[in-house]
């Protein structure tokens, strides 16, 4: 007797199930058939692949069915195939987008058996501090923080004595390097994307954004290296987040899962549960505001993280002497004099919106913290376009300059100021080592040179005035992996950071190591402004986002939703509970056309 399956085609734009005979023949074959597995389907005279999604499912009566065309290889397992189902709705996207991302890029027709685990590493001991990490009790993630040179390796040892792990890092190398290790340590490790059908049966499975789909069985521990990390977090629609897929991915195996970074971000610490996602509770706090024990965050004894950090100097320019110019301060002069390896970061090549007084040399910067454009003799708020007189908060003075110099601009004088060639990183250009060699590029300098005596961030006030809610966030970022460039602060390594804003609660954070009092006064900011995680978000843009727009506005929850634009094509829909948010979305139809939601997006 012929088994009735249910597939779902791999067509985002269908994003529907239909019921096929599966042949005896087919499902006696060489690749098993379970939920997960990839057929190919005829739907409307297409061949189309597509993913089993139930077996011996019950069809409306009446129905004429077709058969399967033939099995194609295994798929994601079930249970990969129920996170997907999540994500969906999660992201407001479709099963197919995330299933063809847990999908081997190749043929599968078999997995390889378990190998041994290994229990107990000797390579390093689990500190003391750390021990906490793996303690029975909440199925919450946890949050740890570790300083940007530190050791990952002690967590990772600990984590595989507990059983199966899967390790995401946010660049392939770092996975790759990582995955190595393991190896040369006995464990039996999957590198994701490589080894598609190893990561079925491998005690560890490490990997960037993608690994978060791997074919793991049910999994013991969860670690996310890096967790703010944007690496993590797709461009495209839907915006998913490969952190937030791995935290539920460990609740629903009941695995610890770790959030690990220099700086814990609002969403980790939410979904360790160490604020409420309403300001209460932070890091380094014990109990919120209505008596309830909040998590802690776990880290590092004060000398280690401080060693885990380089020297941080963060130059005034209010200070200098006009004399020295837009983009050369004395402190920059002096680095650049003594020589060695240092790498120059200014994220902009050509004019820029910044501007600061003449007199006093204070950045214009909105209340909120964002910079102000200069048009004439007014300031023009970016963000809601409100005018105000081009006056200096500060001492009251009315001239002000505007910040003109980029990349390019920077090189051709600082060649000059050195007397050494100075190479500029753009694009996919090799970069060739050399002695006492200086470089500029935007910030992905930072990935492209592999180390470096010194890291200079020839403006750093444009990063942390940003007109994005998660400006500060990636500014710290930034100076994380700069630290990263020139090593600890037992190895001399420098960051020097030229700012007009010396006293931000960025740079305070990385001058002493301990960003405690910027995570909580950045999870109490976004809190006091409706923004994600405190908030959900979603961005709807596109030819029939208006289309959309009107049809979200008629559900019944609708008055929960708060619906704001167009601005520059743009509706931002804003929900205080993330489920009515998302039930929404999922519950109105979308129109024809182009349409894009994208769902707590990182650059808005």
């Amino acid at each position: 007797m012929q088994r009735v399956v249910r597939v779902l085609v791999d067509e985002p734009a269908i994003d529907r199930e239909f019921f096929y005979l599966l042949p005896e023949s087919l499902a006696a074959g060489r690749v098993p058939v379970s939920v997960g597995t990839l057929v190919r389907v005829v739907l409307n005279r297409r061949r189309l692949r597509g993913w089993v999604t139930e077996l011996d499912s019950h069809p409306p009566d009446g129905l004429e069915l077709t058969e399967v065309s033939g099995v194609i290889g295994m798929g994601p397992p079930p249970h990969v195939v129920e996170l997907a189902e999540w994500a969906a709705w999660r992201w407001a996207g479709t099963r197919a987008h995330f299933l063809r991302t847990a999908s081997a890029d190749r043929v599968v027709a078999g997995l390889p058996l378990a190998p041994a685990q290994v229990t107990k590493s000797d390579e390093a001991q689990t500190p003391a501090w750390l021990a906490a990490a793996f303690e029975p009790g909440s199925d919450a993630a946890r949050a740890v923080r570790l300083g940007p040179c530190a050791d990952e390796w002690p967590l990772v040892s600990a984590a595989l004595e507990r059983g199966r792990v899967l390790v995401l890092v946010p660049t392939v190398s770092w996975a790759a390097r990582l995955a190595g290790r393991l190896r040369h340590a006995g464990v039996a490790t999957a590198l994701f994307g490589r080894d598609w059908a190893a990561a079925a049966a491998a005690q560890a499975v490490v990997g960037a954004m993608t690994a978060a789909w791997a074919p793991c069985a049910r999994l013991d521990s969860v670690i996310v290296f890096d967790e703010h990390d944007q690496g993590y977090q797709s461009e495209a629609a839907p915006t998913w987040n490969a952190r937030d897929v791995a935290v539920e991915r460990a609740q629903r195996d009941g695995a610890r899962c770790l959030l690990v970074g220099p700086m814990p971000s609002p969403d980790a610490l939410r979904a360790a549960g160490v604020c409420d996602g309403e300001g209460n509770g932070g890091d380094d706090e014990g109990d919120n505001e209505n008596g309830t024990a909040a998590a802690e965050v776990l880290r590092a004894p004060v000398p280690d993280e401080r060693e885990a950090w380089p020297m941080v100097q963060v130059a005034d320019r209010r200070q200098d002497d006009p004399a020295m110019g837009e983009w050369c301060g004395t402190a920059f002069a002096e680095l650049l004099r003594a020589g060695g390896d240092v790498v120059c970061v200014l994220n902009r090549k050509g004019r820029a919106r910044l501007a600061y007084c003449a007199s006093c040399g204070a950045l214009a910067c909105s209340p909120a913290g964002r910079a102000l454009a200069l048009d004439g003799q007014r300031f023009v708020d970016p963000e809601s376009g409100d005018v105000r007189p081009a006056i200096c908060e500060e001492c009251g003075a009315t001239r002000f300059r505007r910040v003109r110099v980029g990349v390019k601009g920077v090189a051709d004088e600082m060649e000059r100021l050195a007397r050494r060639p100075v190479t500029q990183v753009v694009g996919e250009s090799p970069v060739a080592p050399a002695a006492e060699a200086l470089y500029i590029g935007t910030e992905a300098v930072l990935h492209r040179v592999p180390a470096a005596d010194a890291v200079v961030f020839v403006d750093f006030d444009q990063e942390l005035t940003a007109p994005r809610y998660r400006a500060a966030e990636e500014a710290f970022a930034l100076l994380v992996r700069a630290a990263r460039l020139v090593g600890p602060h037992s190895g001399g390594g420098r960051i020097l950071v030229q700012t007009r804003m010396p006293d931000h609660p960025v740079l305070v954070a990385a001058e002493s190591a301990d960003p405690a009092d910027f995570v909580n006064a950045e999870v109490l900011c976004r809190s006091q402004m409706r923004q994600p995680p405190s908030a959900a978000w979603a961005l709807v843009s596109g030819a029939a986002a208006q289309t959309y727009v009107e049809r979200l506005s008629n559900p019944a929850d609708a008055a929960a939703l708060d619906i704001a634009g167009p601005a520059n094509g743009v509706w931002r829909v804003r929900g205080d509970d993330r489920g009515t948010l998302l039930d929404a979305l999922a519950a109105t139809p979308r129109p024809p056309g182009r349409l894009r939601v994208a769902v707590d997006p990182l650059r808005a």
